[in-house]
């Protein structure tokens, strides 16, 4: 099978802790969000003006959440030191409950926030929708569903991840495609967004399977949904061990593995089971630079919850340089740039995201590709 080309020039990294291969640049696959400008050239530009004093970013730094909440205040931290005194959003603490998201999305607005980034839950925001009017609210949350209420969605979605793997797997030649999930909101959330993005994608959806990950029979399953034939691809969005558990079962089977940005949190290189899989991730090319500067900063690496702290801030910081803490601002279409790849939020709430292909090749973690736009 045909992949995508490596760029020639490459350097073994660290990714999210592991042995990973970077290349230093990326060979685009898709173009929508192409010629997406950001609010600053690289991610640790310092900014001048009025920067993001009139936004706020609410999280949880205490309850339940409280340890992602912290990390994402860090990282925000870090777009603080490169700005001009006084400019960086204010932290507000939602403790973790949607009350306390109200609250602290009200005190936000009190003092004159122009501009919410918050909270970090679906089933938070929206109380923070009720209480902030006109004001423009981005979630944290990787719910599309927000964005019809009125919020927009900054969360690294399952159909972000969906649409991502289709264009690649279609580029090389994969049309018959399987969804494979524990049942669960993250299972129902894929397969709705395959449902809606295989169809423009040249993508025959073979089967949409939501099971437990212990019932085995996963191949004749797959046999069975797909008239006697297995599928050419597998897409795997879970991560951990219920990934564990069904790529042990399709060993052997000869379909290509592909996965979501949730394969980013485990050590999937160490299983021999995805061996040669594929899977959605932000570009490492702008994520390892944030990563090194906050594992520096705090003796940690940081993961993509806490960059998306970081591209709130530094998205705040660009716009209110502008003057443009508003709707119209949020969705500009020249998008923004953030370590975790370039960005627009649609009129409709949803953000279109580019995001890379890594693959799964000896033991390590190499760049295949990147999709624009998804």
């Amino acid at each position: 099978m045909t992949k995508a080309p490596l760029a020639a020039s490459h350097m073994t990294r660290r990714w999210f802790g592991r042995s990973f291969v970077a290349s230093v640049s990326l060979p685009v696959l898709a173009g929508a969000l192409a010629g997406c400008s950001g609010i600053a050239t690289g991610p640790f530009k310092a900014a001048s003006g009025a920067g993001g004093r009139d936004a706020a970013l609410l999280l949880p730094l205490t309850g339940s959440a409280a340890a992602l909440g912290q990390n994402m205040a860090r990282a925000a931290s870090l777009v603080s030191q490169a700005s001009a005194a006084g400019t960086a959003p204010k932290v507000y603490d939602t403790a973790d409950t949607a009350e306390g998201a109200a609250a602290a999305a009200q005190k936000a607005l009190d003092a004159g926030a122009k501009l919410l980034l918050g909270p970090l839950k679906s089933d938070q925001t929206p109380s923070v929708l009720a209480v902030a009017g006109k004001v423009p609210v981005i979630t944290f949350s990787n719910d599309d569903s927000l964005g019809p209420r009125g919020a927009f969605v900054m969360g690294i979605t399952p159909g972000q991840s969906v649409s991502t793997m289709f264009s690649y797997a279609r580029a090389q030649g994969l049309t018959r495609i399987a969804i494979v999930a524990r049942d669960g909101p993250l299972g129902s959330a894929t397969a709705a967004a395959a449902n809606r993005i295989a169809p423009a994608g040249g993508i025959t959806l073979t089967a949409t399977l939501l099971r437990d990950p212990a019932s085995g029979g996963l191949v004749s399953a797959l046999k069975t949904a797909g008239g006697g034939r297995l599928p050419e691809a597998v897409f795997l969005p879970d991560g951990g061990a219920t990934l564990k558990a069904f790529a042990a079962e399709l060993k052997g089977s000869g379909v290509q593995l592909l996965g979501s940005v949730q394969w980013g949190v485990g050590a999937v290189e160490s299983d021999t089971n995805l061996a040669g899989a594929w899977f959605a991730a932000p570009p490492p090319d702008l994520f390892l630079p944030f990563a090194d500067r906050f594992d520096a900063a705090f003796g940690e690496q940081p993961g993509t919850v806490a960059a998306l702290g970081y591209d709130a801030a530094l998205l705040a910081v660009g716009l209110g340089d502008g003057g443009a803490l508003s709707r119209k601002g949020v969705t500009r279409a020249a998008g923004f740039t953030g370590v975790l790849g370039a960005f627009r939020f649609l009129p409709d709430g949803r953000c279109q995201r580019d995001l890379t292909v890594l693959g799964i090749e000896n033991g390590s973690i190499v760049v295949l590709g990147e999709v624009a736009g998804t």
